[in-house]
């Protein structure tokens, strides 16, 4: 009798322990968890160029992660291959079965360098063959002596880029600080250009330091008495600066009609939330031209008679008259949650409206008015895809949402690292099914399982790291595909 006894509390000890400790790591120092990357964050592609994209965490391969596109008017997704489709800018974004994501900006464009004196004589030949489609070129600076601030390799950069077939627009680099400074600075650009034929705008260079001080009236009305001169002429103005000068000193309506030309350096969307046409995105060498020159990417293509009427914007920055906006528009996949809260963000005292294209997968509700806008509640059904669409009278927003069906739920979704000998133990929970799960290591000379355990209704699973690598770990239910759980990698 007093040895039954002795079993039965040493086998209540242990369910005791399991039921109260959580997923826990033995003699692993410090886990670290690790989010999911693409092999790249941005991609310069031109209309029908391709390029593929990876999904990992900590340099395991995610074969399961899709790939979706924020505007296939400008970039498709083939499994990890995306390809420039029109101008403009996308977001992809990559989607784990279990809800990790990962972004790239991708940008399909012409690729174009701006130069000046400053860049000597140019290889116009071995430029071109290098790939460059436009060329902005430098007419000149100020306008207090003209025949010492025309820039002395004008003519040589318009005549060797015009005979190579490349596309030339020009800018005239600003020290204007009155509107008629501004004027004279004109009539300078006009007079250098004689009435060359160009494919690009006329841009208007206004970083000097001397005009950040302006106030925002009046360097907007320097920039739009230059702007509208060269308008008269003929030609098609636009305004270079930076995002800063554009946000505070150049901000004023009266610039609308003008095309923007952003210099954004080290990022990869150029953060500015107006329409813009060219974006100055860093520098680089370039062939038959000594030492770095400046790059850019033009969004529209000037010289065809198809271009767009309107500038490109970047979509996730678009400003509109009422403020009406999503935090969420990527594809959201449920995980070991069976809800998810998103907000939408608008001015309107009007509730927006949400409805779910497919309510036994995925249903939506309003949750509550919040600062700036209003929460709604989506909660996941059954296995499926929803559309969630949420409007305001005209405006709409909207993302899609991924059921997921009955199953097995971790306590740890997150990717981490284990050294070589260490245990980690995953809690399981069945979710809406009676059915006895298994569960299964994705590589075994990676990862070995030493423990399973039911308590309740829930598995205990302890895993071993046995040489460095990565491997997933997952579940299945009869009758089901496995479900990957977890990534763990052994150091």
């Amino acid at each position: 009798m007093k040895r039954k006894l002795v079993s039965l509390v040493l086998a209540l000890a242990m369910i005791v322990s399991l039921c109260t400790t959580a997923a826990y790591a033995t003699d692993t120092g410090t886990i670290t968890n690790a989010a999911m990357t693409l092999d790249s964050t941005k991609l310069a592609l031109r209309v029908g160029e391709s390029a593929s994209l990876t999904a990992s965490v900590m340099g395991c391969i995610m074969s399961d992660a899709v790939l979706t596109s924020s505007d296939p008017g400008v970039a498709t997704v083939v499994g990890n291959t995306v390809t420039g489709a029109g101008l403009g800018k996308a977001v992809i974004t990559a989607t784990t079965s279990d809800g990790q994501t990962a972004a790239c900006n991708v940008h399909v464009v012409l690729k174009g360098i701006d130069v000046s004196a400053w860049q000597g004589g140019i290889d116009w030949s071995s430029v071109k063959s290098s790939g460059v489609d436009f060329a902005i070129i430098r007419t000149g600076y100020g306008s207090e002596q003209w025949d010492k601030q025309t820039d002395a390799y004008f003519n040589a950069n318009y005549e060797g880029a015009t005979a190579n077939g490349i596309k030339v627009g020009v800018y005239h680099f600003s020290y204007a600080t009155t509107v008629a400074a501004a004027a004279e600075e004109a009539r300078m650009c006009l007079s250098i250009l004689n009435g060359r034929k160009l494919d690009y705008p006329v841009f208007y260079d206004i970083e000097d330091s001397t005009q950040r001080v302006l106030s925002r009236e009046l360097l907007s009305s320097i920039a739009q008495t230059f702007c509208s001169a060269i308008e008269s002429a003929g030609y098609k103005a636009g305004i270079y600066s930076s995002p800063s000068i554009f946000n505070s000193n150049l901000s004023s309506s009266v610039l609308d009609p003008y095309d923007k030309w952003v210099a954004h350096w080290g990022v990869d969307v150029a953060r500015y939330s107006n329409p813009y046409t060219v974006w100055q995105y860093g520098s680089a060498t370039v062939p038959g031209i000594s030492g770095a020159v400046d790059q850019d990417y033009s969004y529209v293509d000037y010289s065809s008679s198809s271009q767009p009427t309107n500038p490109v914007q970047d979509p996730a920055q678009t400003p509109s008259a009422t403020t009406f906006k999503s935090d969420t528009t990527a594809p959201y996949y449920f995980s070991a949650n069976s809800s998810y809260i998103y907000k939408i963000t608008t001015t309107s005292s009007v509730m927006p409206q949400a409805v779910s294209s497919n309510p036994s997968a995925v249903s939506v509700a309003f949750y509550q008015k919040t600062a700036g806008g209003y929460l709604y509640r989506i909660t996941n059904v059954n296995q499926g895809s929803a559309t969630i669409t949420t409007t305001l009278g005209d405006l709409s927003t909207s993302f899609t949402a991924n059921g997921k069906a009955a199953g097995v739920i971790s306590d740890t979704t997150y990717p981490f690292t284990i050294k070589r000998g260490a245990t980690y133990q995953f809690k399981f929970t069945a979710n809406g099914t009676s059915d006895v799960p298994a569960f299964v290591t994705g590589n075994g000379s990676v990862l070995k399982p030493v423990l399973q355990q039911k308590v309740g209704s829930s598995y205990y699973y302890k895993i071993s790291g046995l040489s460095a690598g990565c491997a997933g770990v997952y579940s299945i239910l009869p009758g089901q595909q496995a479900v990957r759980q977890c990534i763990v990698t052994v150091a």
